[in-house]
């Protein structure tokens, strides 16, 4: 992949039109990006066709075009009159009539951490600059650059939309990432345990879930929809489809399904299903839930092993395909397959057939094994260890006779 993305592209298309940079300058700033990896923001300055200012001036003078802050003729005019008379970019910005009309998050994804003692100032500052550089969002460059784990940003995230909504206070929202940290739980669970904030029922599902279950987005692309809607103050889902994530259709979609998931008319793995139909098979959100074959007389899903290895996006419908194909060839199971192939490891099937089994004594719905086992694998626990994390209360025995079949075991 070039590093030349769409962001410095723009980024440099803004710094011609300012005259700041000739046409010859900005390609050869392209080809040295792409042969060297650095950002173009970058090369620019160490060609010396620009300044540090220049390129800082350049940037935020994107960011604000790009949240419709400023006028790209006002951006353009901005960077000309700092180039020429050398002001402070601010002054400039002010000179050709931007004007703030909302105040600054005051409690910033950086703040956060650097407060939780997960980042030093000195780290912030490099992100920080790496992010100017790059155009990416803070949370997505402390990822790629591994300070931080996915985990760890999505923590910081939710603790973020906390305060923002006014759940719980900036000093709550430090202290419950430092537990969350040090205890490796999730943030709702320090959360809980600290007496600062009781999450909703599990009934309410958030969009992300539902777009992430859904398999439409990606948990590395949901972060980055959260992080920006932080920063722009902007619903996640708006995000989504600027960043060209999902649809307009699947975002009034999802956001219907969610409905139905609140008033309990759907369970989140069908909306989830219904959700997948609407974007695959380019049916209509009314079509899709009558596919689902809606009895309310069965209380108990026949899951199968497939299914809730695909829910959680530890196996993809390739391989279980695949291992449908071997499994048949030579009557193994599915789970076998998939052990003796190396898409899973024993500790995911044992735990996997071990929620399946709960779900059947109606102990678990299918949700609440998909959080299991994805925290039993992150965590690294049993089955056991991961339910009394999640504060659940379960009886572990099957009743007599219930087992996952041969038949359950080796299909989707």
């Amino acid at each position: 992949m070039k590093p030349e993305t769409k962001t410095s592209q723009r980024l440099g298309e803004l710094l011609l039109s300012s005259s700041v940079l000739t046409q010859a300058e900005l390609e050869h700033a392209i080809e040295l990006s792409s042969e060297t990896g650095l950002p173009m923001g970058r090369v620019l300055v160490m060609c010396g066709y620009i300044s540090e200012r220049q390129l800082e001036a350049a940037v935020r003078a994107q960011s604000l075009v790009k949240d419709g802050a400023l006028t790209t003729e006002k951006a353009r005019e901005a960077i000309q009159l700092m180039s020429k008379k050398g002001m402070d970019f601010e002054r400039c910005l002010k000179a050709v009539g931007f004007a703030r009309e909302t105040a600054e998050p005051t409690f910033r994804l950086g703040e956060l951490l650097v407060e939780a003692h997960v980042l030093t100032k000195s780290q912030l500052k490099d992100v920080l600059r790496t992010s100017h550089e790059t155009g990416l969002p803070v949370g997505r460059v402390l990822v790629l650059t591994s300070v931080i784990s996915e985990e760890m940003l999505s923590a910081a995230l939710t603790a973020q939309v906390l305060v923002r909504d006014g759940k719980i206070s900036p000093e709550q929202a430090v202290q419950a990432l430092q537990s969350s940290r040090f205890r490796r739980v999730n943030i709702e669970v320090s959360l809980m345990d600290l007496g600062f904030y009781k999450p909703p029922p599990r009934q309410r599902v958030k969009l992300g879930e539902l777009l992430v279950l859904s398999g439409l987005v990606s948990e590395p692309d949901l972060m980055t929809a959260l992080e920006l809607g932080l920063i722009r103050e902007a619903p996640v889902g708006q995000m989504l489809v600027e960043g060209g994530f999902i649809s307009k259709r699947i975002l009034d979609a999802s956001l219907k399904l969610q409905e139905l998931v609140s008033g309990h008319s759907l369970s989140a793995l069908k909306a989830s299903e219904a959700l997948r139909r609407v974007a695959v098979n380019h049916v209509s959100l009314a079509r899709a839930i009558s596919e689902l074959d809606l009895d309310a007389g069965e209380r108990r899903e026949r899951v199968r092993l497939g299914e809730m290895l695909k829910a959680c996006g530890i196996v993809g419908d390739n391989d279980i395909k695949k291992a449908l194909k071997d499994a048949s060839r030579n009557s193994a199971l599915l789970g076998k397959v998939l052990l003796v192939t190396g898409v899973i490891d024993e500790h995911t099937l044992h735990a996997a057939l071990r929620l399946l089994l709960l779900i059947r004594s109606d102990k678990l719905t299918m949700e609440q094994a998909i959080m299991a086992l994805n925290h039993a694998r992150k965590h690294k626990l049993t089955v056991e260890e991961a339910l009394q994390d999640l504060k659940w209360s379960v009886d572990l025995e099957a009743p007599e006779g219930l087992e996952v079949s041969s038949q359950d075991a080796s299909s989707q």
